[in-house]
């Protein structure tokens, strides 16, 4: 019998990253603030996130920031 606790290799995918030093730390920083149980749970919701933006600006939409204050900022993406 197939051991039950093994992920299908099409569930899942193992990939391993090399960041400076700078964007391993702005990470932490991004999970501590969001509550990220990890931060392969800060990437998937990165990747969610500009997945979403870069839909919504290549129908050209635009993203628009908007303050407190009411102050509007498109925000810009390269």
């Amino acid at each position: 019998m197939p051991n039950q606790n093994k992920k299908n290799s099409a569930e899942r995918v193992r990939l391993n990253f090399e960041f400076p030093p700078q964007i391993y730390e702005q990470m932490q920083v991004v999970q501590k603030r969001s509550n990220a149980a990890s931060l392969t749970e800060v990437l998937r919701r990165s990747v969610a996130l500009y997945d979403l933006i870069t839909e919504h600006t290549s129908g050209g939409g635009d993203i628009v920031l908007v303050d407190r204050d009411g102050t509007k900022e498109r925000l810009r993406i390269l």
